[in-house]
This record gives C-alpha cells, structure tokens and sequence, in this order.
C-alpha cells in the first residue's frame, strides 16, 4: 500500500500553504471580520435606530422656559481663607443652599398657591404616555420589586403609624405655624409634587445666578411657571430670613441674660475668695519653686554618677570573666593594670620561645609559668580593688539621692500647701474672664441682630424672566438618533464579536489541518439536498449540468484523482466515514464512484451505513443491471452514473450491528477480487457504528467534514478515536464549502486563486 509518500505534492487546492501567517491579529483579519459580519452588524444598527425612532414619534414634545435669579449675600464680598478652609468655594455653598430652599416643598406650595393650580390643572400635566417599551420595561422592573420587596411583620398592622405618634410639647405659635403647614401639605402637597417634577434648578456657571426652567406641554405653560417661581422667591426667602433673624434674637436676649447673672456670681466669688486668702506670697512661691529645680538637677546627676559607675563596673568584671584581670586594663585607665599587662606579654613570648627550644616540660618553661602566674595574681588583686572603689562611688551616690528625694518631699508638700489658694484663685479669675468674654460677645451679636432685622432686605433679585418658547426643548431627535445609532453599532460589534468567539466550527482547510493532523486531499461545494439528489440522477445521463453542479463534479474528479494515485497498482479498498452524521461523507463517496468510473475503472460504492441508500443509489436497475449472487454477495446493482452499487443491510438482511466480522472480511475480499476499487460508506466514528470492522481492509480512510459546521473538537475526538483504532492512511476532506463565503475566512488575497463558479463556465 502507498503510506502518504510522494502524494502531497499533488495537493494543491490549499493557498493557505503559499502564504504562512502568525498568531497575531492584522488588519486583514479585521477586514475579514466585518466582511463576515456586516450584515449582522447593520441589522442589528438599522433596528435599534427604527425603535428609537418609534419611540420619538410617540413621545409628546415639551418646551421649557427659563428665568434667571442671582443671590445677593454680605458673604460674597469674603475674603478667600473661606474657601481654603472648608475645601468648598463660599459662592457654592451659598448657592447650595437657596437651590436646595427652592426646591424645598413649602416653597412649592406657595408657587402652587400663587398659580391657582391644583394637581388635576393641565398646567402641571406630565407629557403623553411613555413609549411601548419603557412601558414595558416599567411592568418588569415593578414586578420584580414586588417579588423582592420585604413583607410587613405579622404585627405591624396593630403599631401605631408615624401620624398617630404624638409631637413633643413645643410653643403656642410654634405648634399653630405647624397645624397650617399640615393643612397646606394635605391639600397642595401632590400638586406642588407634580410642579417640582416640572422643575429643573440650577447653578449659572461659577457664579451666584441660578436658573430656573420650567417644562411643559405648552409653551406658556411653561413660561407662566418659570416666571412664577422667579417671582415668588424673593417673598418666599424674605419670609424666611425674617423668621430666622426674629427667633435668633429671642435666644440670643436670653441667652445674654444668663450669661449677665453667670458674670456677677463669679466676680462675686473672685473678691470673696481674695480676702479670706490675703496671706498668699508670690514670691515665696517662687523662690520654693527656683529650690525644687536646683535639687532636680542635683538628683539628676547623682543618679547619672550611679548609672556610669555601674555600668563601668559590669563592664570590667564582664572582661575580667572573658579574658582575666589583665583586661580590664582595655577600659580602667590605670598604670598598674597596663604595666602588668604588658609584663605579662613579654613572659608569655618568653615561655613560647623556651617551649619551642627546651620543651614543654622544661624547667625553664615551668618558671616562665611561674611568673605568669605572679603578675595575674596581682592583675587580679588591682582589678578587685578597682571595682571595689566602683561599689564605694555607687554607695555615695546612692545616699545622695536618697538626701535630694527626702528633700524634694518635704520642699513639694510645702509648696503644694502654700499654692493650692493661688491655683484656686486663679481658676476663679478665669471663669469669671470666661464669662465677662461670653456676656459681651453675646451682647454685641444680639445687639447686630436686632438692627439687621430692620434693615432686612430680600437675598434674591431677579435678572430675566422667562419667554415664551418657540421651539421644544424635547426630545432632542438628533441626539438621541445619534446615540442610538452608536449603540446600534456598539451593540452589533459586540453580538459579533460574540459569535465569533463562541464559533469553533472549522471554516479553513488549514484549520480542519491543524486540528487533525491529516492532509486535506480536496473540498467539495455546498448544494442543497434537493439539487444534490437530482444531480446524482442526472450523473452518467449526459444531460447538461449545471454550473454549480459541474464544479461540483469536477471536485469530486480531483479527489478521485488523488486516491486513485494513492492506492496500489490502481486498485484499493477506500473508506468513507465522518465524526457525525449529516456531514457529506455519502455524496463524497458517490462523487468520487462516478469520477473513478468515468476512467474506465470497475468501481462498486458499498452502503455500510443505511444513510446512502436514498442520496448515492440510482433509481430502481432495469433488467440486467443485477449481478447473481457467487462469489459476490447479492443485491449488486448498477446505477446510472456507472458504478455498481451494494446495500450491505439489503444482502445480509439484517441490521448492520449484527453482522459479524468473519461475513464482512468474507465480502470486502471477494469484492476486491472482482472490482478495481471498492468504495465503502460506514457509520459515523463517534456513533456506535462499524467503522472499526473495515479499518483492517482499507488502503485510505477518508473522513469528510463539513465546513462551518463541524466543532473543532469533534473532529479531533473522531481522529483520536481512528487513532486509537490503529487507522492507516487517513485523509480529511472538507464538504459543503460555501464558496462565497469561504473567501471571508480566508486571507485577502484567497478570492484571487479561487474563481467563482459562475466566472468558470
């Protein structure tokens, strides 16, 4: 049999070979990618941009009117450490503060009161019904809540509600001010809900101006609001600010009274205490307090002798443990200790030098030892003595500071008994400072707010009022056109995307190559199943075919070409299977029985699979187109396109997982003893079939796969699965290549080596 040697040179059906690419994504991958997804991404922009479309039709335009206000405040002529100090500019802040005032609902019920509305005017009417969809998507997002939202407890009913709690007791006029706020919520409140709901108020710019646009359904509605709350605003804030000058001032006097009385009692307390305590000295004190400090200073150093002493004295007897007494000479500044020191060197070079010359037991040797000795002796007796005299210096020290603390003592109680009146009196003349400062500050601001009462004068002005508008304000159509046509496209790009990265179907030759390893021998046109039909009772008539039809046939030559040259001495027994059904394996195989037959050779197509008998078998045989039974199983018959056709669950009769091999190996010899090729259709691989019980018969195996269709792992399971099966010879063939399509998986430059079918007639 021929092993694959010396016949991929005649494939040449894949351009992908001439034209290596690396991992990396290029431009022309990109071109391909919109090339293959412009439909999709266009469909998907022209319906996003038509509902949006729909819904601006059914939206009602709305006008808005604007008025404009600026904020006069003493404030704003403040100097700028404000605004480093509280990290926000003063002129926002004020701002701030009025916008959140005007939308506060007592100043919208007095707009309301002002207008002579109520909540069912047409002038605070909302716009039409929304569009369909936010209807919809209003529906979902209130049903969804519901299924979310808490339950009441069990006992919730029987609590009372907030209205039935009772208020703390407040004051008359209070309280009064509070039952009309009450009534004026209970009968304006849902219409001034429905006038902010028609408001927008804004800050102009940096400044302290500030816009108020009103919208509605009719222009002068919605002039007739701005302007209404433009000028109902001064008032509403003069009000506002009277009411908070006058009860500033009622708790300021108050205050100033209790801050009076506070003062008297403490300069009271301060001339009463003086004179019961007339004997306190200053300067006693201070001279007490000058004695304290010397004897700090004294104890100080007394205890930093102690330290130093101890510390020198650990520090010798640490060397002498190390090194003996002849060390410590390293940390004493002694000159008996360094004279010792160094005798003791020069007897011990001595020793070493009588060692090396007379021996270690020597007599001289044992008088040196001798001498060492004598001076450590005394190197010890002097360092003793040294640390001795450091116990002594420690112990005086230590007397010391036990003189100084005794002292101390007695100086600190003494001056604890003479200060204590000072310490009093002075917490004395601090309260009553506190107090006189309190009492005057206080006084001078109640004093202010009492004249900035009358001179009150409204925080607002007005700088424009509003128009009546010519043209809506809403909805912007363009705009939203516009970003419903970016969404559109963002939202097509990204459904794109998502196709293509969720697609592994093999589309490329190349592809279905590294996936399985194989070579790809050839690829066959896509043609649907009625067509496919016809043209296979068509072949061999000598009826004009179509284009279409013809490419296909002459792919089918091609292939046929190449197993015929991959076979021995031109014959063979080739094999037809695929991963799955549905994936073309029979019209391949019936193509490639007619182009072989149309050579001249003896070819049978064997239906091992019971799905080829409708799509490769011609019409019923006249007589004399049925071979008898021999050698040969029965039921050979001839078709039209010139190949003999055999039915393997037709002769055995019975199903085809009955069969047993010893039947099939009987068959498959006696037909490749009579025909030049036997074709034979099997069962899927991944299916429980019988592609195993002719692998050992078969010279080429070719497993089809349909383009675009086919999962990447599907194929490679099915080659590892023939793999397994210990498959021989093993060759990929692509089926149902749309061709048009296919150039959009390809490189750019593939639609030039392949010309369409209607440019190859």
């Amino acid at each position: 049999m021929n092993r694959r040697s010396g016949v991929f040179s005649f494939m040449a059906d894949d351009p992908l070979d001439a034209t290596p690419r690396d991992g990396a994504v290029k431009l022309s991958d990109i071109y391909l990618f919109f090339w293959r997804r412009w439909l999709l991404i266009g469909l998907i922009f022209l319906a996003v941009v038509v509902v949006n479309g729909v819904m601006l039709m059914q939206i009602q335009p709305r006008y808005t009117a604007t008025a404009e206000v600026t904020l006069v405040d003493p404030r704003q002529n403040s100097t700028p450490i404000a605004d480093l100090l509280t990290g926000v500019p003063l002129s926002r802040q004020v701002v701030e503060q009025e916008i959140a005032t005007m939308r506060s609902k007592a100043f919208m019920i007095e707009v309301v009161k002002r207008l002579g509305v109520d909540e069912t005017s047409p002038m605070l009417k909302a716009g039409g019904p929304p569009p369909l969809p936010l209807r919809v998507l209003g529906s979902v997002k209130r049903f969804v809540s519901g299924l979310i939202r808490s339950k009441p407890a069990a006992g919730a009913a029987g609590k009372p509600s907030a209205a039935s709690v009772p208020l703390p007791q407040t004051a008359p006029e209070t309280e009064a001010a509070a039952q009309v706020l009450a009534g004026d919520m209970l009968q304006y409140g849902p219409a001034a809900d429905r006038l902010a709901a028609l408001l927008q108020i804004e800050q102009s710019g940096n400044g302290y101006g500030i816009s108020l646009s009103a919208e509605a359904a009719d222009p002068l509605f919605a002039a007739a609001i701005a302007n209404a709350v433009a000028a109902e605003y001064p008032r509403f804030s003069l009000g506002l600010r009277s009411q908070a000058i006058e009860e500033q001032v009622q708790l300021l006097s108050g205050r100033v009274e209790e801050l009076g009385h506070n003062l008297e009692e403490a300069e009271t307390a301060v001339v009463d205490f003086q004179t019961r305590v007339a004997g306190v000295n200053q300067d006693n004190a201070d001279r007490l307090n000058r004695q304290i400090e010397n004897l700090g200073r004294a104890l100080i150093e007394a205890r930093t002798e102690i330290v130093t002493v101890e510390a020198q004295r650990l520090q010798v007897l640490e060397l002498v443990a190390a090194d003996g007494p002849a060390a410590a000479s390293q940390v004493l500044d002694s000159p008996i200790l360094n004279g010792l020191r160094l005798q003791l060197s020069g007897h011990r070079i001595e020793r070493s030098r009588a060692a090396g010359q007379f021996g270690a037991d020597a007599p001289q040797v044992a008088a040196l030892d001798a001498v060492i000795a004598r001076v450590k002796e005394e190197a010890a007796l002097e360092t003793a003595r040294i640390v001795a005299e450091y116990e002594t210096r420690a112990s005086i020290a230590s007397a010391v500071v036990a003189s100084i603390e005794e002292k101390l003592t007695g100086l600190e109680q003494l001056v604890n008994a003479r200060s204590r009146n000072m310490v009093e009196l002075a917490k004395l003349r601090r309260i009553a400072d506190a107090n006189r400062i309190a009492y005057e500050e206080f006084l001078k601001v109640a004093t202010e707010s009492a004249q900035l009462k009358a001179l009150q004068q409204p925080s607002v002005r007005l700088l424009s009022f509003a128009e009546v508008p010519q043209t809506p304000s809403a909805p912007r159509s363009l705009l939203r056109l516009a970003i419903a046509g970016v969404a559109g496209l963002a939202i097509g790009l990204g459904a794109a995307l998502l196709l293509e990265l969720t697609s592994n179907s093999i589309k490329t030759t190349r592809a279905l190559r590294q996936a399985t390893g194989l070579p790809v021998i050839g690829s066959l046109s896509h043609l649907r199943k009625k067509r496919a039909a016809q043209l296979l009772g068509r072949l061999g008539s000598g009826a004009q075919l179509p284009a279409a039809e013809r490419t296909l046939v002459e792919e089918g030559r091609k292939l046929a070409l190449f197993l015929s040259g991959a076979a021995d001495r031109g014959r063979g027994t080739i094999v037809f299977t695929s991963a799955l059904p549905g994936e073309g394996k029979a019209m391949t195989a019936a193509l490639v029985a007619h182009a072989l037959a149309a050579r001249g050779q003896s070819v049978i197509l064997v239906d091992a699979a019971q799905d080829s008998a409708k799509a490769s078998r011609a019409p019923s045989p006249a007589a004399g187109d049925t071979e008898a039974a021999g050698p040969v199983p029965g039921g050979v018959v001839r078709s039209p396109a010139g190949y003999w056709f055999l039915s393997v669950a037709e002769t055995a009769r019975t199903g085809l997982d009955c069969l047993p091999d010893r039947w099939i190996e009987t068959a498959v010899t006696s037909l490749a003893d009579k025909y030049d090729y036997v074709l034979i259709n099997t069962t899927p691989v991944l299916s429980l079939g019988n592609v195993s019980s002719f692998l050992r018969h078969a010279d080429a195996l070719v497993v089809a796969s349909r383009w675009n269709a086919t999962a990447q792992q599907t194929v490679e399971t099915c080659i590892e699965r023939l793999r397994d099966l210990r498959a021989q010879n093993i060759y990929a063939v692509m089926t149902g290549v749309k061709r048009r399509a296919e150039r959009k998986y390809e490189y750019p430059g593939f639609m030039k080596t392949v010309k369409p079918w209607w440019k190859q007639t």
